[in-house]
């Protein structure tokens, strides 16, 4: 807790002193005054004294204690300079601090000197959210040091912030999320904001993107997934976590796997060791073994941690990282039990360079390469990166599976350049024979909306399920800063996988598509059918009543007979002079998702547009499953062999359903169900 008045006061009157704030603290500083007092400043940096958050030309500065602190920003990052404390005896165990900026421990450091030598250095997580840190300083009590503060970084992130020096007897929390979700939680209005998901995954508060170590153990489905403890915003990468006995309903768990003071936890995956192979637990306690990226300033290694109790709680592996080439885009392993080779397989990216690569291992700890993958698919794209790798089914033509007829899917994510924009998911089919990869045709889109990214399978699904299901993060990177708070990030509905061979249209071959559609569990959450009027011709004709369908999300399950009109479809979320269209477009043979007058699309200059997807009249019919959220729609086409995914931000609450054709001919044939919130 940071001290005002008094503090400042003899802060003011004796310079830098370490005097008693409570029996087991001491303040050293927390920058409660105009000027540095007794610090000896050199250069520009530090400017005249503590800064009040934000200086111009930066953004927003959070997560420091009281009214100002260390930002050494001032006239920008070109700016260089040092600040040194005034002489204090080490009398406590550990030295706490917060500290932000810039990641450049070369540059830009916070140090401990003890006879002017340095002792201990910290630096930033290019985040400009300072976060709790602490140095084991109990070798160092009793002896005389001083703090220093060094910026000699010039280019971006080129300046450090700093503040809450403390002397303690305990390491403090690095973050205090737990508490901060649960007083959420009990919160009135909890899950109730107007563009709050009711049937999709969201954390209660903060940032959120890819989904990670999907496993399913004793009964729940674990989620894990890249969360910033600290902001709504990307930062402190660290793994969230939550349970679900069904895929819908979701149990919120305290922080898994938090950022370290050297590291981010990035992507990666949940395996459970049921022989342990690993030597983590037990044959009678076996563990669930995460294999994530560690990422830190200018590198990135594979690191392994695991739990024995469900997944509540994770120890670090002592043998971290467990795979390290040297690079600095070497992220988001992938592993999964090979059992005709008898071992482990990993598939990671080499994301600038566009190749994943595959390892095999026998404890999840060793590692040997067995194989490369591309660049391949759509090149000419800034990265690769999140693969996922399985075998799937063969359907017939009618659904039903091919006996003894697979494929092997591989998976791989774009950061730009993706089919709709921005960023986007592309797969490979093809066979895999436990050391290599080979691709049986071109890779084709995952999903022809803006807003499905970074799709990762869940691991250890019974055999007596049988499915193979994935989930998305549902965003796109280029307008990631969604209007939402207090957070952001949502997650697609949980989708089954397999493959069918799809000719979509008379002039090309046919070619072996995933088909994807919403997990059966969605279906626990449906109201009563309601059948609405067919519609020929134009304009649009309501359907519902303002306020009939209320702000809850719904399912829609359509089928349209373009004849000859030149599109035709439903219009949803509809209010006054905004609306989704969802149509058939017959010039194009295919269903597009049109978002231009959906609401808030002004935000970013590259959210509205008009999103499409292949798709075959059959039988004189184009069909339609759609699920629609308060802020989201996922259109299945025929299926589920296309899916377009978008967000949707609407301002009007009271939504009609409408239907329109181009054409008296052609016809509009839906039926609605509410889905109930998973939330009440």
């Amino acid at each position: 807790m940071k001290m005002m008045g008094v503090v400042s006061a003899w802060c003011v009157l004796w310079g830098l002193c370490s005097f008693s704030l409570a029996a087991d603290e001491l303040v050293v500083d927390v920058f409660e005054r105009d000027t540095y007092g007794s610090w000896q400043v050199t250069g520009t940096a530090c400017g005249p004294g503590p800064a009040g958050g934000a200086l111009p030309g930066q953004m927003a500065v959070a997560g420091f204690q009281g009214e100002r602190l260390v930002n050494t920003f001032h006239e920008g990052d070109q700016s260089v300079g040092t600040a040194t404390s005034a002489a204090f005896v080490i009398d406590r165990p550990v030295l706490a601090f917060r500290i932000g900026g810039g990641a450049d421990p070369d540059r830009l450091a916070f140090q401990l000197l003890i006879d002017g030598q340095v002792v201990r250095t910290a630096t930033g997580h290019e985040s400009e959210e300072l976060v709790q840190a602490s140095w084991d300083v109990h070798d160092e009590r009793g002896k005389t040091a001083q703090l220093r503060i060094v910026d000699n970084a010039t280019g971006g992130w080129g300046h450090l912030l700093v503040d809450d020096i403390r002397q303690v007897d305990q390491a403090p929390p690095r973050f205090d999320i737990d508490q901060k979700v649960q007083a959420y939680v009990r919160s009135p209005d909890a899950f109730r904001e107007p563009l709050r998901p009711q049937v999709h995954f969201t954390p209660p508060i903060n940032w959120m993107n890819d989904p990670n170590g999907l496993v399913y153990v004793d009964g729940e489905y674990h989620l894990f997934y890249q969360y910033n403890p600290l902001g709504n915003s990307w930062g402190h990468m660290s793994w969230g976590h939550a349970v679900s006995p069904d895929l819908m309903h979701w149990e919120h768990l305290p922080l898994a796997i938090p950022e370290t003071e050297s590291e981010m936890a990035f992507s990666g995956c949940c395996v459970f060791d049921e022989a342990n192979t690993s030597g983590l637990g037990t044959q009678d306690s076996p563990p669930m073994v995460a294999i994530y990226t560690g990422h830190g300033p200018g590198r990135q290694v594979q690191n392994v941690a695991y739990s024995l109790d469900r997944g509540r709680t994770w120890q670090a592996s002592d043998k971290n990282p467990v795979l390290d080439v040297g690079l600095a885009d070497f992220r988001d392993p992938k592993v999964f039990w090979h059992a005709p080779t008898e071992r482990w397989v990993m598939v990671v990216s080499r994301a600038v360079e566009r190749v994943l690569v595959f390892y095999g291992s026998e404890n999840l700890t060793d590692w040997t390469e067995l194989s490369r993958f591309g660049p391949a698919g759509s090149l000419n794209k800034p990265n690769w990166e999140c693969p996922d790798l399985f075998e799937l089914a063969m359907l017939a033509d009618d659904g039903t599976p091919l006996p003894g007829e697979t494929r092997w899917v591989l998976e791989v994510d774009v950061g730009g350049g993706a089919i709709a924009g921005g960023s986007g998911s592309e797969y490979f089919v093809g066979h895999f024979d436990g050391e290599r990869f080979r691709a049986e045709q071109a890779a084709r889109w995952v999903d022809y909306g803006r807003d499905f990214y970074a799709p990762v399978s869940w691991d250890n699904i019974p055999e007596d399920d049988g499915r193979r299901i994935w989930i998305g993060w549902m965003n796109n990177w280029e307008t990631s800063l969604v209007p939402t708070s207090p957070w952001r990030g949502a997650m697609s509905v949980p989708r089954t996988l397999a493959l069918k061979r799809v000719a979509f249209n008379s002039e090309e071959p046919a070619v072996i598509t995933l088909v994807q559609q919403p997990v059966r569990e969605l279906s626990t959450l449906r109201g009563d059918a309601r059948s609405l009027t067919t519609v020929s011709g134009w304009p649009p004709t309501a359907l519902t009543e303002p306020g009939e369908l209320e702000d809850m999300p719904c399912e829609l399950e359509v089928t349209i007979e373009p004849a000859d009109a030149r599109s035709a479809g439903l219009r949803i979320r509809t209010g006054e002079d905004e609306y989704t269209e969802i149509g058939y477009d017959r010039f194009d043979a295919a269903v597009y998702v049109d978002r231009t007058k959906s609401g808030n699309v002004g935000f970013h200059p590259a959210f509205a547009g008009r999103h499409r997807a292949p798709a075959r009249v059959v039988g004189g019919v184009v069909k339609l499953r759609v699920v629609v959220d308060r802020s989201s729609v996922e259109v299945f086409v025929n299926d589920g062999e296309a899916v377009i995914t978008d967000r949707i931000f609407p301002s009007n609450h009271q939504p009609t359903l409408e239907a329109f054709t181009g054409s008296a001919k052609a016809t509009v044939k839906a039926t609605v169900r509410e889905l109930k919130s998973v939330y009440r």
